[in-house]
């Protein structure tokens, strides 16, 4: 047993070899959802091509000058940020439009934002060439703040292209340059002051205020759109250079995800995850993540974008083998464990089923003998039953005795008494001269008799109730309802209850009966003929008498 807990040990501990991830519940939940939106990626991608079509459809039907021009702005803003040659195809097809000069501005501004595409898409030369084809004086009020956004953008990405080179420092020179003039014009709390602005306080050690500027405007966006893809990515760089890794991590992904969900190809987003993963040892995201930067880089033509991704790559895709070989040993490593384990396993079930099948035999003799004493002891119960009821029963006979005796020998001495009293009074009556006649009639008198026996029928009675208590109840129960033997007032039993009580007691012959109760024997015969007849079953009604209790 001690050898399957150590080979347990040892696959426990070789799954578990390469878990490195510390992050909190939060930044894996989000993490989730950025996986989860990467496998809906062709679903936003589908809703954005609606939208894109139904623009199409609608320019084409138009046959408004100015609706149309609008229209081919809407399609503008949609391929921006999501195919860079469609989007240069739509500018040049708007600045060409005769339309597009009759509205004030409209030439500069679909000029500032052909540059700003190119320096998204990585064509610097040709977002400067844009931008001093220019003319100052067509930059009004309302276009400088895009103008200086466009330029701060363009030596942004330059600065950011050439960081190893002695041009980037000049590049970051100017990007300030108009960073400055941005901040001159940009109203407050708008987009570009946001992101321009409040990236050149971070840059000038304000990165605190920044961060609650930011937050405190970032509930006017919602995830899926470009502009808070482009919010959440300033902050994660505000709070990189706070040192506040956590968030930083934090809304990183929440601007991959918002990515994502607006079909945004032109990102940053999914290659700083890619580098954080790969930093924290976790090679198959970083690897997945990185893919698709370059595969919307691709898409979009960003050569700035792909060409950064692609930096990275070999150093990921080689890493990522490496994970495989490793994860392939680890396998083969944990299939050679769980077939000694099988085996391991096969041997001790076979075992457990000997022992199984040993333990069962036994069970089952245990069982049998289980049960053979079982039935003894029901066997010895019931005999024990049977002699409490016996015992029982005997004490309730002993008693019945008992009161029968002392009823009948109260009785028996009354009646002596009663005898002798009745002598002495003829003792008296003789000795006192009485006459003849007067001792013939009172020896002829019937009185004494007569209250002998009412005396008698009494004990009787009584005798019989303290015997059978529910007797006059249980005899009724057997005759018919409107039939039932009712008592007058002060009488215990009556003649036919007597009588009854006589067969109860086990006394059937009619002339016995007749002699106990001072009657003819036909006048007994009677009494039972007219009773069965009262029965509710007359067949066995002398029967079911004698089995009351």
């Amino acid at each position: 047993m001690k050898a399957i807990y150590y080979l347990f040990c040892l696959v426990v501990f070789v799954s578990c070899m390469d878990s490195k991830s510390q992050d909190s519940p939060e930044l894996k939940a989000l993490y989730n959802r950025l996986d989860e939106a990467i496998a809906h990626s062709e679903d936003y991608t589908k809703i954005k091509e609606a939208r894109i079509a139904s623009l199409k459809r609608a320019y084409d039907l138009s046959s408004d000058g100015r609706k149309r021009t609008e229209l081919l702005d809407s399609i503008i803003d949609e391929f921006t940020a999501y195919n860079a040659d469609s989007t240069l195809y739509y500018i040049s097809l708007n600045l060409q439009r005769p339309d597009s000069r009759s509205i004030p501005g409209q030439h500069t501004r679909l000029l500032i934002k052909r540059a700003d595409l190119y320096a998204h898409a990585g064509l610097f030369a040709d977002a400067l060439t844009v931008i001093e084809s220019i003319p100052r004086d067509s930059l009004t009020d309302n276009l400088l703040e895009p103008y200086y956004s466009a330029c701060c953008a363009t030596y942004q990405y330059l600065s950011e292209y050439t960081h190893e080179h002695e041009t980037a420092f000049e590049y970051e020179k100017r990007r300030a340059l108009y960073a400055d003039s941005l901040n001159m014009v940009v109203k407050p709390d708008s987009f570009n002051h946001l992101v321009f602005v409040m990236s050149e306080k971070a840059r000038n050690g304000e990165g605190e205020e920044a961060i609650k500027a930011l937050c405190r405007n970032m509930t006017r966006y919602h995830s899926g759109t470009r502009e808070y893809s482009i919010l959440a990515s300033t902050l994660s760089y505000i709070f990189l250079e706070n040192g506040q890794i956590p968030e930083y991590k934090k809304y990183l992904v929440l601007s991959a995800i918002s990515d994502v969900e607006a079909a945004v190809k032109e990102n940053m987003s999914f290659r700083e995850v890619a580098t954080v993963k790969y930093n924290e040892g976790d090679v198959e995201h970083a690897n997945l993540y990185l893919k698709k930067s370059i595969e919307d880089a691709n898409f979009f033509s960003a050569l700035m974008r792909n060409a950064q991704s692609s930096k990275m790559l070999p150093v990921i895709d080689g890493s990522y083998n490496q994970l495989q070989q490793r994860l392939t040993s680890r396998l083969r490593i944990m299939v050679g464990v769980s077939c000694v384990l099988a085996l391991i396993l096969l041997v001790i079930s076979l075992m457990i089923f000997k022992q199984f099948k040993a333990v069962k035999r036994a069970n089952a003799e245990v069982k049998r003998a289980n049960g053979e004493l079982n039935e003894l002891t029901e066997r010895l119960h019931n005999m024990n039953q049977e002699l409490c009821k016996r015992n029982s029963e005997l004490a309730d006979y002993n008693k019945t005795k008992e009161q029968y005796a002392s009823l009948f020998m109260e009785y028996c001495s009354s009646a002596i008494s009663t005898l002798q009293q009745y002598q002495q009074s003829m003792r008296v009556a003789a000795a006192q001269g009485g006459n003849r006649a007067a001792l013939l009639k009172k020896l002829e008198s019937s009185e004494i008799s007569n209250q002998l026996l009412k005396n008698f029928y009494e004990k009787f009675d009584e005798a019989i109730i303290n015997i059978y208590p529910s007797f006059i109840e249980k005899f009724n129960s057997l005759l018919k309802p409107e039939e039932q033997s009712v008592l007058k007032s002060g009488e215990i039993l009556n003649t036919e209850l007597r009588l009854y009580a006589l067969i109860r007691l086990g006394i059937e012959d009619s002339a016995k009966i007749a002699k106990f109760l001072r009657c003819s024997i036909s006048t007994v015969y009677t009494y039972r003929s007219k009773m069965k007849k009262r029965a509710i079953n007359p067949d066995t009604f002398e029967q079911d008498l004698k089995n009351l209790s």
